[in-house]
């Protein structure tokens, strides 16, 4: 297996809704589990309006069946879904985006080139900075700072053997705490990097084919926490 690269083109595309669903459900409220707190979590049984969701030639974000999909069309454009900290605010939950924050989902490659990027991104500033957690459906993991623009792998590109190739479920855990970046891949592989570059900022959803093929990624399970 060739070592993966990492893009260096990491344009993100973000098309806000115009229309969100009247019926949307409130987001869930906070709630104790151990030394953490649950900021919000969502398993998707219903589109729910603090995601961006939309449709476009570059890209798609939608809920189907329990799960939230993100399509990359073919265009060259990595594509997220963030979670709007807005709505959140207006629902009762504050502080979502974070100074410290754990983010939680289960990821599975749907369709389409498995040369590709999925995970979360972290301390999110605007479209040229944030930080991304990331695996690949052959295999590989990465922890990238982009800082105006500019990509930086912090960790990786490297392959894992914890990673469940193709098709199959992998549960991920990316924490950004203080200085501190770990990333947790199926409760067995871990690697923590550290980077001072973005204290705080928003969260969202990942997913990016590499050298511009297609690729769609389904989100399960959910969960941003604080510690």
């Amino acid at each position: 297996m060739i070592r993966r690269q990492p893009r260096y083109f990491w344009r993100l595309v973000l098309i806000w809704a115009l229309l969100l669903p009247a019926c949307a459900p409130s987001p869930t409220p906070a709630t104790e589990v151990g030394a953490t707190t649950t900021t919000f979590n969502d398993d998707f049984s219903v589109t729910n309006e603090v995601w961006t969701t939309f449709d476009a030639p570059e890209s798609a974000a939608y809920v189907q069946q329990g799960e939230l999909y993100l399509e990359d069309r073919g265009r060259g454009i990595g594509v997220y879904t963030q979670l709007l900290e807005q709505k959140l605010a207006n629902a009762g939950i504050q502080n979502a985006g974070i100074q410290n924050a754990i983010i939680q989902v289960t990821v599975r490659h749907v369709e389409g080139s498995q040369d590709n990027w999925m995970g979360a991104i972290c301390r999110q500033q605007d479209e040229e900075n944030y930080y991304l957690f990331a695996i690949s459906a052959d295999g590989y993991y990465l922890i990238l700072k982009v800082e105006a623009g500019f990509p930086t792998p912090l960790v990786g590109p490297a392959a894992a053997d914890a990673i469940h190739t193709g098709r199959d479920r992998n549960t991920l855990e990316m924490r950004c705490e203080g200085d501190t970046l770990t990333f947790k891949i199926n409760d067995t592989f871990t690697v923590t990097q550290t980077d001072a570059s973005f204290p705080e900022g928003g969260v969202a959803l990942f997913t990016d084919a590499v050298r511009g093929g297609m690729t769609t990624t389904a989100f399960d399970d959910f969960a941003l926490l604080q510690p």
